[in-house]
């Protein structure tokens, strides 16, 4: 028999070796193959349908579409008022993490909470409430009017809009490096001479340069592809170039004008793709300076951070006027507005049979979306924080697509796969024929579904993500290595870990799903039947008269119960967690 030594081996047999060797934990191929599987059907197939229809097109028609002058101007509106939000949203979320890790004070978990508000409202019920709080008879509107100041219908109140919808991203982004940040080292500053702003500028904001890069790139990417908070407040406008690049997609369908709107989506795409790797980037660049220069501080250390009042009271003041202009005051707007004409309107307009259809549709999406997406979370996760392989950040990226892509594409995606235009058109077809059935995808309820999964599809895994990696693998390697078979190691040792943080994903992907607008909108055409209660909103809200606007109001109050709900289980679960 012939041995062969390490010595011998090539370095690329000797490292797929090693890699196997350390692979203790089972599952590797099953949970990779599923991920693999899952992203594919839900996000990257229907994303190749755009980019395969798009080829169609001829060079010229290409680039006769993406040059013409409507849409330049949306794409310049939704470049430029993305960029400002996103810059914006990285000064004051810098301040709102620091507030909320370096103070303490009354409110402080209220605070907090509501920092995700935009997250688990709908962006529909973000449109009409912004859109009514800054008009010329709006409570903010109204004295800003009197000071010359428009901002409804105006680049103003698009860029306002961008503000709430990005602000959690930088938030979320900046506040768990700000946690690990050992306050040893402000304290050695300080002790040498260092002035605040010193130890800011040398000490601090090195080490938090990638985290607000990256939360900046994740709020610009969603601010470029934002339809349901920004076209209500925007106007639209041609003339006034108040129209954004979503928009521009949204009208080409309506006119069934597919090969603009993919020609566009194709823009888009790329755009999303860059933003994508750019945030990628800054994420290893803060998980790198994490791994070698971050410790969780000595709660001494902390303690012992000279205290400068002054600055600290003016934090915490800017902190909580921010949240309370932004996000409380479009809250009680929803609340005030619904009850306008009484409480015999607000509940007649809940009962109503297109509502409680809506409401019917909305709960079979979410309910579809919860069960897809939990699973994928779950094995997702798992492969990702469990295994060392080739792809492994790309893969992670790739699962983060949703965030950065426009809904409008989401939708725009599935009707080039399964539209009469579509290339699984003929396959459905043939399914149908066969069995004797008319499933449809396309403006029918499965596409509702299917564009809600999409939407969501990252929601539950990059909440468990962060909770695995804290942990490690210490503990399922050991029960490996004692014979434990995968499922067993999943259920007696990993999930006790994730319980907390599956549940609180599971109730921000039910949130986000009871709330999608733009990829719904996109393939549901027909009230009474598709709709969903976003849409309900947005079909009250455009008829314009005083009592279908106070309707469109009373089905939004719905939502943000709900969304109020959903900020106080979180708060719960992650005490619990805690």
């Amino acid at each position: 028999m012939r041995y062969t030594t390490t010595k011998h081996m090539t370095k690329k047999t000797a490292e797929r070796r090693k890699t196997k060797e350390k692979r203790v934990i089972p599952g590797f191929r099953l949970t990779l193959g599923i991920t693999i599987a899952m992203l594919s059907v839900f996000i990257l197939i229907p994303l190749a349908s755009v980019l395969v229809y798009s080829l169609r097109l001829s060079p010229s028609a290409f680039f006769s579409v993406i040059t013409d002058s409507k849409v330049l101007n949306a794409f310049g509106t939704s470049l430029i008022c993305s960029f400002l939000a996103a810059v914006f949203n990285s000064i004051f979320g810098l301040i709102l993490a620091w507030t909320l890790v370096r103070y303490d004070f009354p409110g402080k978990r209220i605070i907090d909470g509501l920092i995700e508000l935009p997250f688990a409202l709908p962006t529909a019920v973000a449109g009409i409430t912004l859109s009514k709080m800054y008009s010329t008879t709006g409570e903010l509107g109204k004295p800003l009017a009197k000071l010359g100041i428009k901002v409804s219908y105006t680049h103003i109140g698009l860029t306002l809009a961008l503000i709430f919808i990005g602000i959690p991203f930088v938030v979320r982004t900046v506040q768990p490096v700000l946690e690990k940040l050992n306050g040893a080292y402000e304290e050695t500053a300080y002790i040498m001479g260092a002035g605040p702003f010193t130890a800011f500028k040398k000490v601090i904001l090195p080490e938090l340069k990638g985290a607000i890069l990256a939360g900046f790139g994740l709020a610009f990417a969603r601010g470029i592809g934002e339809y349901g908070s920004v076209i209500y407040i925007s106007g639209n406008s041609a003339k006034e170039k108040t129209q954004v690049i979503s928009y521009i997609i949204m009208q080409k369908l309506n006119y069934m004008d597919y090969e603009g709107a993919t020609a566009i989506a194709l823009v888009m795409l790329i755009i999303s793709f860059l933003l994508l790797l750019f945030i990628n980037g800054a994420q290893i660049l803060s998980a790198r300076r994490a791994s070698g220069t971050y410790e969780i501080a000595p709660q001494s250390a902390a303690e012992n951070l000279p205290k400068f009042k002054a600055a600290k009271r003016c934090n915490i003041a800017v902190s909580i006027i921010f949240v309370f202009l932004m996000l409380v005051m479009p809250l009680l707007s929803v609340i005030r507005n619904s009850l306008a004409k009484g409480l015999s309107f607000y509940l007649g307009t809940l009962g109503t049979g297109t509502v409680i259809s809506a409401l019917k549709v909305t709960l079979i999406a979410t309910f579809f979306a919860l069960l897809v997406n939990t699973f994928f979370g779950i094995v997702a996760s798992f492969a990702l924080t469990r295994f060392s392989f080739k792809g492994k950040h790309m893969l992670g990226a790739l699962i983060d697509i949703p965030f950065s892509i426009s809904p409008v594409i989401a939708g725009l995606s599935f009707i080039m796969m399964f539209g009469r235009l579509g290339w699984a058109y003929p396959i459905l077809e043939g399914i149908n024929s066969a069995l004797g059935t008319n499933i449809k995808i396309v403006f029918a309820i499965p596409g509702v579904v299917l564009a809600t999964i999409f939407v969501t599809f990252p929601f539950i895994s990059r909440e468990i993500i962060p909770v695995l990696n804290s942990v490690g693998t210490d503990e399922e390697e050991a029960a490996a290595a004692m014979g434990a078979g995968g499922f067993t190691i999943f259920r007696r040792v990993t999930f006790p870990h994730i319980k907390w943080s599956l549940i609180y994903g599971m109730i921000l992907c039910a949130s986000r799903a009871l709330g999608e607008f733009g990829a719904v909108n996109a393939l549901s055409k027909t009230r009474g039947k598709t709709f969903t209660l976003p849409l309900e909103i947005d079909a009250f809200y455009m008829a314009g008269d005083s009592d279908s606007i106070t309707a469109a109001f009373a089905v939004s109050s719905i939502l943000v119960i709900i969304a109020v709900v959903v900020l106080i289980l979180r708060s719960v679960f992650e005490k619990k967690g805690a």
